[in-house]
């Protein structure tokens, strides 16, 4: 799975964070996202299938959502303080907390069966029998106080300091009463521990229970926002463990934004690949990169049972993924970026050789050398993938001769249909979104034969750049 600066890079980090969560324990989920190998393929369905129940609901009980969305907004992580039970006398602030959770589980749980979705591995189930331990006068008051119920030495010496109190109140103030009340509440202090351990005890019982609606809530935190997500940004839930891999009008939304905020809007992507090496050419600004993340970000809520920004996603289920791009960061000391580079790519080959199924992303390979070795690592790249029957490889290059090895060929179109004299009369406007205005970043299939697009005199030209340079320009 891609390491945390790639999810961010990839825009994965940003669509965990875009999504409404009302818990801790779905906010820690989303935080550490579960990916699906192949071995738990019906872990991961059964995860679209709660996802696609609560997206029904999302749609059509909208209001019973809000008011269940509204129920986990208040529930605290108390897991420390069930842990705890196991070591120590608690706290009267962690009885207290431990007394919400479950005066919040007699709301949530009948909340959600009203909503009527029926959710795999997910249940929140009240706990009346614990809630009468804690809460024996049954008053399900939200505050905590420990019962004379509990403990009639307590209840005893309560009623002692009580009288004390009233004496002094009348103006008894003598230096015995105040001896009398000193070790009268040290002798409370010291009941109400020996109560709340008792407390404690005959609460150890349920900790797996408490423990168990702990984990259930946090599911139900996290498809649920999952679904509202999808509602937001029109995502679907992909086919997993399909026999084709195809992903139809894919977007990124973090991109989308970027370009939002600059007055454009995202073209969307559609892929489809086969093992072996699919090959997306193309100028350098030309969109490359855009859909090799888009790629990635799709492929990676896919295999963690996220929806997908995309029409259809059809995908074979994968045992890892792999991405090489230019915004790498080489960690590796005394290393040029090349070698790095080099020292990645041998490490994930090394990798993939352990899989079944993986997805292998190069990102313009090897720029970090001359262009004519460059070029013929990229095809070696290309030839070996073709001979890897376990490996999707996508490999966006610039460098020709590379798409003739290709089983599959895409190129973003760039400015080969601009019409250089609109363009540069443009540019002369002073527009500086001039090139981003021409430029025709949908990506669409070719023949392997068709070369990567030659945009760069194009750009020179329309930027103004010296005719004297531009015209000894020998292409």
């Amino acid at each position: 799975m891609f390491d945390q600066n790639q999810l961010n890079s990839i825009g994965f980090r940003f669509v965990t964070d875009s999504i409404e969560l009302n818990t801790p324990y779905g906010e820690e989920l989303a935080r550490r996202p579960r990916f699906y190998g192949r071995s738990e393929l019906d872990a991961l369905k059964s995860e679209q299938r709660n996802v696609a129940a609560l997206m029904r609901a999302v749609s059509e009980r909208l209001p019973e959502v809000n008011s269940l969305m509204r129920l986990l907004m208040p529930v605290k992580d108390i897991r420390r303080s069930i842990a705890s039970l196991e070591l120590r006398t608690l706290t009267e602030v962690e009885l207290f907390e431990i007394k919400r959770f479950l005066l919040q589980l007699e709301l949530i749980a009948p909340q959600l069966d009203k909503l009527g979705v029926l959710l795999e591995n997910i249940r929140v189930t009240a706990m009346p029998k614990a809630l009468d331990i804690i809460d024996p006068e049954g008053l399900r008051s939200p505050s905590f106080y420990v019962s004379d119920r509990l403990s009639p030495r307590l209840s005893r010496i309560r009623r002692e300091r009580k009288l004390v109190d009233e004496r002094m109140k009348k103006g008894e103030d003598t230096a015995e009463l105040v001896l009398q009340r000193t070790r009268l509440a040290a002798e409370e202090e010291d009941a109400n521990a020996e109560a709340r351990g008792e407390l404690c005890t005959r609460l150890r019982p349920y900790m797996d229970e408490l423990l168990q609606n702990a984990a259930s809530i946090g599911r139900l935190d996290l498809a649920l926002g999952k679904a509202r997500l999808a509602e937001r940004f029109g995502a679907v839930l992909p086919e997993v463990g399909s026999d084709e891999f195809r992903i139809e009008g894919m977007s990124n939304p973090r991109i989308a934004e970027a370009l939002s905020q600059k007055g454009r809007s995202f073209v969307p992507v559609s892929l489809e690949l086969t093992p072996g090496s699919v090959v997306i050419t193309g100028a350098n600004m030309g969109g490359k990169s855009v859909a090799i993340k888009t790629l990635a970000l799709n492929a990676a809520l896919a295999m963690c049972g996220w929806p997908v920004f995309a029409e259809e996603a059809h995908l074979p289920c994968l045992d890892d993924m792999f991405i090489l791009s230019e915004d790498r960061e080489d960690a590796m000391s005394g290393l040029s970026s090349f070698g790095g580079e080099m020292k990645a790519f041998d490490s994930m080959l090394r990798e993939t050789e352990k899989k079944e199924a993986v997805l292998v992303l190069l990102d313009e390979f090897a720029r970090g050398t001359n262009p004519h070795e460059g070029a013929a690592l990229v095809r070696a790249a290309a030839k070996l993938f073709n001979n890897r029957s376990n490996s999707y490889a996508v490999i966006a290059t610039h460098f020709d001769g590379v798409a003739r090895l290709a089983k599959k060929h895409y190129q973003v179109a760039g400015l080969r249909h601009a019409d250089a004299e609109a363009l540069r009369a443009r540019v002369l406007t002073g527009s500086t979104d001039a090139l981003a205005e021409f430029m025709d970043y949908g990506l669409y299939p070719v023949s392997p034969d068709e070369e990567p697009p030659r945009d760069a005199v194009t750009i020179i030209r329309a930027l103004g750049v010296s005719r004297e340079f531009s015209n000894l320009i020998d292409i």
